[in-house]
């Protein structure tokens, strides 16, 4: 295995070979291969479907599967060509060169690793699928994607309030999403995603990391999901903000939520056309402020969401529902100060003011763009929106004279009442069906 590390990228390739299926089981094969000396080194990651299991998953979906796992094993040594031995029609091409090129914007930057963006890509062209006829019909019968977080608790009221009745979904599951379900009192099907164990040794080896476009990989899973169970529409809870980026670099926009963002958002719906199951963000024309603002007033919840990724850790001894110390934490508290009351608020957060804690201050600057301060490489929405936030927890009698508002950094980030009302518009970039639109407004 310490070849791999070894060798020069040039020499070496990684085979994305066509994916099986076992019963709820598919299997996702990639190889490692050194050109000169066909040493080879072999991976298998598997996806367990919940469902029904005669029904047979989507030859189209199954390769996008596995085009959209494909980074994971990718970045470890950063191979010159990407080789689909079974070949790639145009489409699925274009599907993997923007997941290359931006679904590893923020790993390639991070690592100061240019030529991962573009790898050589070795593929017999294949036809493309005849098309089928698009559904005339709104969906009826949603498949939503569960975080545990305020986005899909908002999307699933507002879906309940149109009288659709959704499914809800995650990708292995924890105790927050299972919590939103409890709550929502609404049947939850769990997907199993398991990679394969020897990236993690490549990774103790030294191996290079770094985020990688998870939505992308989940997004797909959940039309299997739902072809599988019989529905008809995958709905995540992506809104307009996730489409910002955090720096541009070598000629693309580096954006930490690319995979949740509308650019990709098109390119798989796309890419899945003709597979009988739609997908788009229910939150999407909407901004954080927005979202926060309805969340507020959903107070069955407050006790059980969470947004921080500590509540998601691989060792089940560190969880816990909010550290206070990360970028989302930061961004909730700010973003939803404005709309809950102060002792509320500080209750979510273990009773704490991160307000008045100074170890939070450079976070919040951050989040605030204060003196040209990059945007956090996390789920977190843009400084515009922070700096509207922050103006109207200012007026907050709650918090009426506290010292946080009259530091000049945070001062300074105070902004007019154009810019108060501009964080609270509806964009009209997305892809929603006409009666999800309508939902998504009342939302405002």
């Amino acid at each position: 295995m310490s070849w791999v590390l070894s060798t020069p990228a040039a020499s070496l390739v990684l085979e994305v070979l066509e994916p099986t299926v076992d019963g709820a089981v598919i299997a996702l094969p990639y190889r490692i291969v050194h050109r000169e000396t066909d040493e080879s080194v072999e991976f298998t990651e598997r996806v367990t479907l919940p469902g029904d299991s005669t029904v047979t998953p989507s030859v189209r979906l199954l390769r996008l599967l596995a085009l959209a796992a494909a980074p994971s094993y990718y970045k470890t040594c950063i191979p010159a060509t990407v080789r689909v031995p079974s070949g790639l029609t145009q489409v699925e091409r274009d599907f993997l060169v923007e997941v290359v090129a931006h679904g590893l914007g923020e790993f390639a930057y991070r690592n100061q690793v240019p030529q991962a963006l573009r790898p050589g890509v070795e593929a017999p062209p294949l036809p493309e699928p005849e098309p089928h006829a698009s559904v005339a019909h709104d969906p009826v019968r949603p498949l939503v994607a569960v975080g545990g977080g305020k986005d899909s608790i908002v999307t699933i009221e507002s879906l309940r309030g149109m009288g659709v009745t959704p499914t809800l979904f995650s990708v292995n599951s924890y105790a927050p999403i299972e919590a939103t379900a409890r709550t929502a009192e609404l049947p939850l099907v769990v997907a199993r995603r398991a990679l394969d164990p020897l990236l993690f040794e490549l990774n103790a080896a030294g191996a290079l990391n770094g985020h990688v476009p998870v939505t992308a990989v989940n997004s797909v899973i959940g039309l299997l999901t739902a072809e599988r169970l019989g529905l008809d529409a995958v709905v995540f809870s992506n809104e307009a903000s996730s489409s910002f980026g955090n720096i541009t670099w070598e000629g693309i926009e580096v954006n930490h939520q690319w995979s949740k963002g509308i650019d990709f958002e098109r390119l798989l719906a796309h890419a899945s056309a003709g597979a009988g199951v739609r997908y788009f963000s229910f939150l999407r024309p909407l901004t954080e402020l927005a979202i926060m603002r309805r969340f507020g007033a959903l107070t069955g919840y407050h006790s059980v969401f969470t947004s921080c990724n500590r509540a998601f850790h691989l060792d089940e001894s560190r969880r816990r529902l909010w550290c206070g110390e990360c970028p989302k934490c930061h961004f909730v508290f700010l973003c939803l100060s404005p709309f809950m009351g102060r002792e509320a608020l500080q209750g979510i957060f273990g009773g704490r003011d991160l307000f008045a804690d100074p170890d939070q201050r450079e976070g919040f600057l951050e989040l605030l763009n204060a003196d040209g301060r990059m945007k956090p490489f996390e789920c977190v929405g843009e400084p515009d929106e922070c700096r509207a936030a922050l103006t109207l927890v200012s007026r907050h009698p709650e918090w009426e004279g506290h010292p946080f508002f009259t530091d000049p950094a945070v001062a300074a980030c105070l902004v007019d009442e154009a810019g108060v009302e501009s964080a609270f518009g509806f964009s009209d970039d997305h892809l929603l069906p006409a009666s999800y639109e309508k939902a998504a407004r009342e939302v405002l």
